[in-house]
């Protein structure tokens, strides 16, 4: 097989992937292509950001449904070049670039968005969702191409997060434009809120580009315009999160809202029996092992679903929990019962507006369509 057969083939293999451990995934309502008024739903599906970005459009005409998947698409690739930890000339690698400078760094309104978010969200958090632990998921490698099957030595991550004070000296200036970052600042890493941000700014694009109807599902980050094809809401499937095939129930998502959700199946390796995923808890540098297998949460902004379902994930069943109602998120929380193993019974609590979106979970899980 030639370079360009061998990377098409690899391409393909990840696509798969991304498919079947995104955490919500877009679900037909009756006739998925169909409707009464003529329209019929266009899907196109592309990767970024290191996952599956899938724009699907309800349309009568498939060139109008493409040129609009394509104006959300462009506008997910700019976000990328911005926010890429692996581009040395993107902001975010600026902006590393720059700690302990003496001058406060200028801002883009992207990254000034991203940023005043993720620092809302730690403190609310307690701590909890952590923008500078980027050194430590660097140690860890799950975002990285070749990735571990082994955790790295204890001494390590202790090292780590001995010489960092993380994000306590990132100062962001009152007008929001330009930030300061101190010399012990832990290396920025967004990528547990921009993905979410990524899906809000490719429903605006959509919206002002006169889509009517559509859907946008980045990596199980899910924004939404219109209805779907049941001409009232649109459905997605929040993934089970221990029956690859299966999903625990559909959401009814109706304009205005994003949903997000947070699980240690979407990157993990498992050694000597034990489960080590991608959400890493910032007081220890190792994975969560707070008994939440996985967080969906529903609320108006993708970047905010984004990172309070990792911070409840982090937290915990009761804290988390308590979280999500603080800040009046809506939020289904599935945890094991005895957290000292992952086998252990499947539980789940839902705020009480949840309900609205899907009345309860199957956690026996209902097999895909």
């Amino acid at each position: 097989m030639n370079v360009t057969g061998k990377f098409k083939a690899r391409l393909i293999a990840v696509l798969l992937l991304v498919v079947l451990i995104a955490g919500i995934r877009y679900l037909a309502s009756g006739n998925a292509e169909a409707s009464l008024s003529g329209e019929r739903t266009f899907s196109f599906d592309s990767f970024t950001m290191g996952t599956l970005l899938s724009v699907k459009v309800r349309s009568t005409d498939k060139d109008q449904a493409r040129r609009l998947a394509d104006v959300a698409r462009e506008e997910v690739a700019r976000l990328h070049r911005v926010f890429d930890p692996k581009d040395p000339d993107s902001e975010l690698s600026r902006l590393n670039g720059a700690r302990g400078s003496a001058e406060p760094v200028a801002l883009s309104e992207d990254m000034a968005a991203v940023l005043a978010a993720a620092m809302r969200v730690h403190t609310v958090s307690g701590g909890a969702f952590e923008p500078a632990l980027g050194d430590v998921s660097r140690l860890w490698g799950f975002s990285e191409e070749r990735r571990r099957d082994h955790p790295p030595d204890s001494a390590e991550i202790s090292t780590l997060l001995g010489a960092s004070c993380l994000s306590r000296e990132i100062k962001i200036s009152p007008d929001g434009r330009s930030v300061s970052l101190g010399a012990c600042t832990g290396r920025l890493d967004l990528g547990a809120i921009v993905k979410g941000y990524a899906a809000d700014r490719a429903v605006q694009v959509l919206r002002r580009a006169g889509a009517r109807n559509a859907l946008i599902d980045l990596g199980g980050e899910i924004g939404v315009l219109g209805v779907g094809s049941d001409g009232v809401s649109w459905r997605v499937g929040v993934q089970h999160p221990r029956k690859r095939d299966c999903h625990l129930g559909a959401l009814s998502l109706h304009e205005g809202l994003s949903v997000a959700t947070s699980g240690d199946y979407e990157r993990f390796f498992i050694d000597s029996g034990v489960r080590y995923h991608h959400i890493l808890d910032p007081l220890t540098g190792w994975p969560s092992r707070s008994g939440v297998v996985s967080v969906t949460v529903v609320t108006e902004y993708g970047l905010e679903a984004d990172a309070m379902s990792t911070s409840a994930f982090i937290l915990g069943p009761e804290k988390g929990f308590a979280l999500l109602e603080s800040e009046k998120c809506e939020g289904l929380m599935i945890y094991v019962g005895d957290s000292r193993t992952e086998d252990g019974k499947l539980l789940w609590k839902a705020t009480s507006g949840f309900s609205r979106y899907l009345p309860q979970p199957d956690l026996e899980g209902l097999p895909l369509p």
